[in-house]
């Protein structure tokens, strides 16, 4: 009798989303987030898998909105009447900083005995079972929030393990492998290999997909379910299954297909300054997806009256018939070409401040109101000469 296990890892699915730009077309996206995660628990119980494991960060919010718990009520539901049994940690963005805070959006998860939920962030929490007759030890331990810059959660820690399949889950950068996105903590790869026991590591933090190895240890981070801002529309999307037989582990990649989203730099040197509004308009159309999401970012130089020639409203208002959702940036930098300056004789604060002190005396009726500002006056003029003492 062959042993086998099989595995299904996914993760940063972040869903109820939240992006004010989309504005009505917010919840849509959060549909059509909600429909990529929901693939890998459909596809979980079609392919009859043993154990499903989110890396973190399923949802984006620390108390997202009630139809996305529902939904993952569900999906979590239909996974434990498949006899899938399911692990899942708290990511960046559900983690609470303290207990003030209350707990993840994943204690409903843990209430309605649907998985086993790694609260502990501080130190990992170990899990047995026995599947097809094989002993698996999963270990686990959400973010933690309080680590400062470059910190290493691993620092001083043993991951627990001992049985047959042992496995980690994180959700961390890690040296080398995946940099930090922004100052955060950091898993030194010199901790990994301080734990060896550990076959697997399934990682959790990073929208792509990356699959290596230190030293005898497999490392996986599954990647998004879902593009979530432009800066990864080139990623591909999806999650991985893993397999474990006479002691090896098979690693697949699954692509899930996201809705189309793409980002586009358009150089000035590339668009005709003739009918320059229409020649960004041209741009766009053969960019544009009715169900995609299109970002286009104006660059380079351009005339200073050339560039007040570009009617943005209009090329807005175009990519956004033409597109489910348009952003145009604007990172042209006007130029002097053309123009003629005259020579004034600049800004005289103090000129400015008596200006607008004599005005005001002028209006006043009253001889009180005329002492009242003639005060203010003062007042203003020798703090700006406290101002420019050395």
């Amino acid at each position: 009798m062959v042993n086998l296990v099989k595995i299904v890892i996914t993760g940063d699915n972040h869903l109820n989303l939240y992006n004010q730009k989309l504005g009505s077309k917010l919840s849509e996206r959060r549909s059509r987030i909600g429909q990529a995660w929901y693939k890998t628990i459909e596809y979980a119980i079609d392919n009859k898998a043993d154990i499903y494991i989110n890396t973190g960060d399923l949802f984006d919010q620390l108390s997202p909105r009630n139809p996305p718990r529902a939904n993952v009520i569900d999906g979590y539901m239909k996974l434990k009447d498949a006899g899938i049994s399911s692990y899942i940690i708290a990511g960046n963005h559900e983690v609470p900083s303290n207990e003030r805070d209350g707990v993840s959006p994943h204690a409903l998860l843990r209430e309605a005995k649907l998985s086993h939920v790694f609260e502990n962030r501080l130190d990992f929490e170990q899990i047995v079972e026995d599947v097809n007759g094989l002993q698996i030890s999963v270990s686990g331990m959400s973010y933690n929030r309080n680590l400062a810059s470059k910190e290493d959660p691993l620092e001083g820690k043993t991951i627990p393990a001992g049985f047959d399949l042992n496995l980690a889950i994180l959700h961390y950068s890690i040296e080398d492998i995946a940099p930090p996105i922004w100052e955060e903590p950091l898993i030194q790869k010199e901790s990994m290999e301080r734990n060896p026991q550990i076959q697997l590591y399934i990682m959790g933090h990073i929208h792509e997909h990356i699959k290596t190895k230190i030293n005898d240890s497999h490392v996986i981070y599954p990647g998004a379910t879902e593009h979530f801002d432009f800066g990864e529309w080139d990623k591909d999307t999806g999650f991985v299954v893993v397999e474990y037989e006479d002691n090896e582990l098979i690693i697949k990649y699954v692509p899930i297909e996201s809705q189309p989203m793409r980002q586009m730099k358009l150089h000035t040197s590339f668009i005709k300054h003739d009918e320059i509004t229409n020649a960004i308009k041209k741009e766009v159309e053969g960019l544009s997806n009715i169900d995609g999401l299109l970002q286009v970012i104006l660059e380079g130089e351009l005339p200073f009256q050339k560039y007040t020639e570009i009617d943005f409203t209009d090329i807005n208002r175009y990519g956004s018939d033409q597109n489910f959702y348009f952003e145009l940036v604007d990172r042209i930098r006007p130029t002097g070409e053309g123009l003629d300056f005259k020579a004034s004789e600049g800004l005289n604060p103090r000129k400015r401040l008596e200006e607008v002190g004599k005005a005001a005396l002028d209006k006043s009726i009253s001889e009180e109101d005329q002492k009242i500002w003639q005060q203010a006056l003062n007042y203003a003029i020798e703090y700006y000469l406290k101002g420019r003492e050395p």
